[in-house]
């Protein structure tokens, strides 16, 4: 009988060592496996394809999508024409639109200035 419970103890002390074991491993790659994988440079898009996270020092492409750039910013400011001052009567219809909202505002908050703008003393 005390060679049974002998063994007993023997087998259970085992298994219970071998899952300790399992357990620790196991969490082990867990804890120390996602640092691994962010070390990585490469990126893995939803469709399955690897790109490099870094560049190769291969500027054409930069180049050129700075030049493609460059163009059209020089493109939106040709049509726009926002190299030349504004017109003298696109001024004159900002200050009237100004002194007609101010006209409009006066009696409702009692005072010269609405809130948009800053009072006249500290301009």
């Amino acid at each position: 009988m005390k060679y049974f419970f002998s063994r007993l103890q023997n087998i259970l002390l085992r298994q219970v060592l071998i899952v300790f074991l399992i357990a620790s491993t196991f969490l082990g790659f867990i804890s120390y496996g996602n640092n691994i994988a962010v070390a990585q440079a490469d990126v893995k898009t939803p469709e399955g394809i690897y790109y490099k996270g870094t560049p190769d020092g291969n500027n054409g492409q930069v180049d050129n999508a700075q030049s493609n750039l460059k163009g059209a910013v020089n493109n939106v400011r040709e049509k726009l024409n926002l190299d030349e001052p504004i017109p003298q009567s696109t001024k004159r219809f900002f200050k009237s639109a100004e002194r007609r909202t101010e006209k409009a505002v006066e009696p409702l908050t009692k005072t010269p200035e609405g809130y948009y703008q800053t009072p006249q003393r500290s301009r």
